[in-house]
């Protein structure tokens, strides 16, 4: 079981929350409607062509930027994962969205 955390925050609690809900606003702008509640701490899906799992604090593929959180938009909408770059001092990364198919989703505990 795994503990939530946003990747790149140094102190959790507050500060990890207050990331967490700026990341669900960016995440709602990015989609056009709002992510559930539920927390994601890694996808096993079809991303970029191939099977992977994407996970929290890894890198999102081979040499790219570190996944910050992963959000759920609904049975109808893609999971959207946010990205930051490992020397990003603005926090304000990417966002990615990632489609069907997802095999299996793992919630921090």
């Amino acid at each position: 079981m795994t503990t939530f955390f946003v990747a790149g925050i140094e102190w959790q609690g507050a500060r990890a929350e207050a990331a967490y809900r700026e990341l669900r606003e960016r995440s709602q702008v990015v989609v056009g409607c709002p992510a559930r509640s539920r927390r994601i701490f890694k996808l096993s899906c079809r991303f970029d062509g191939r099977d992977c799992e994407i996970e929290v604090g890894r890198p999102l593929s081979h040499g790219s930027d570190v996944v910050v959180a992963i959000l759920d938009h609904g049975r109808e909408e893609a999971f959207v994962v946010h990205t930051a770059a490992a020397d990003d001092d603005d926090g304000a990364g990417g966002a990615v969205r990632v489609g069907r198919p997802v095999y299996s989703v793992t919630e921090f505990s």
